[in-house]
């Protein structure tokens, strides 16, 4: 069953696409214990991997779950589909985005050549009819689609997990890709945001370089979304949108680790017990939560969209490269930390 989350709740008025609650109301929180004194993390390729500078793959055990995106249509049984734009005050789903996501698996999310390709599109000429519309007084049009997809209700991940995304980013200003977590629940309107919790894996913003990605985590009870984040650059010459790259989350009740293109040595670390945040907030990753992949179309964090890098139609026939203006993912293993 195809969900949307607008006929849901009014929170997502403070949610981001990737995730991020709300722009300006957000308090930023930088992160404090990143990594141990004279100790800092050093960007290494991997010497050997499956895609790109990817981890390789591991090999299938009990209790773990591999999407490598085989099929060439969507999986149902894990997938579902989050619609439409969510304007209840705050702009598009909280942050003045530029999209309406759809449930169209042949232009905007499709899997091809073992990928899936999230395809966001700029048409100012056949404009998107917002479906909402069909049965409603009211006209809404589009001038950018694009796609979302989450796990709620079909896959539950549960601290004591190590998450890995193979991914490529689309290239171009106005593209806000990431993969990111809420806490199972919140589609039901059992859990809130932002003190239930929300843990960004990876996010690319207009405030990034090519070779930058961001991982956040969003909490707060106390009024004020509060987040703690880390921004971690490799060599320019193997950035987020010619090289395929992973990112890992080892998650356990009171400790968040994360890793890119290696799983061995964090880049980012966060520790409830060492957080001096958490002396008063409340520590919500000690619960489940599900996974969403999507790309945003501008918006607070996006920035404005160059529209000359994004696809104009299905087969994206204005782009000599056409994966330049999609996310890729080429797998995505969950597995229980040894």
């Amino acid at each position: 069953m195809i969900l949307r989350i607008a006929s849901y709740i009014l929170l997502f008025v403070i949610l981001s696409s990737c995730g991020g609650g709300g722009g300006s109301s957000i308090e930023n929180t930088n992160d404090s214990i990143t990594q141990p004194p004279n100790n800092p993390f050093v960007y290494i390729p991997p010497s050997s991997t499956s895609t790109d500078n990817c981890v390789a793959k591991s090999q299938p055990v009990a209790n773990s779950w591999h999407e490598d995106f085989s099929s060439n249509e969507l999986n149902i049984n894990y997938w579902s589909y989050d619609e439409g734009c969510n304007d209840n005050g705050g702009g598009c789903n909280g942050n003045n985005e530029a999209q309406n996501y759809t449930s169209n698996d042949s232009d905007n999310l499709f899997i091809e050549d073992g990928h899936l390709k999230i395809q966001p599109i700029y048409d100012d000429i056949n404009k998107f009819n917002d479906p909402y519309c069909d049965d409603r007084s009211c006209n809404y049009t589009w001038d950018y689609t694009s796609a979302r997809i989450m796990t709620s209700g079909k896959k539950v991940i549960s601290p004591g997990s190590q998450i890995t995304v193979c991914f490529k980013n689309p290239d171009g200003m106005g593209h806000w890709p990431a993969v990111w977590m809420l806490p199972q629940g919140f589609v039901e309107g059992q859990k809130r945001w932002p003190q239930d919790g929300e843990n960004d894996l990876m996010e690319h913003m207009r405030t990034l370089n090519a070779n930058e990605t961001q991982s956040t985590i969003h909490f707060g009870t106390s009024g004020t979304a509060k987040n703690i984040y880390k921004i971690e650059s490799i060599p320019a010459n193997v950035d987020f949108y010619d090289k395929f790259h992973s990112v890992t989350l080892k998650w356990q009740t009171d400790k968040l680790e994360y890793f890119l293109d290696t799983q061995t040595e964090p880049y980012f670390t966060v520790i409830k017990d060492s957080q001096t945040e958490f002396n008063t907030e409340y520590w919500p990753f000690n619960e489940d939560f599900y996974l969403i992949i999507n790309v945003a179309s501008g918006g607070n964090a996006g920035g404005s969209p160059d529209n000359s890098m994004f696809c104009h139609d299905a087969s994206c026939s204005n782009l000599a490269e056409p994966d330049r203006g999609r996310l890729l993912i080429d797998y995505i293993e969950i597995k229980s930390i040894d």
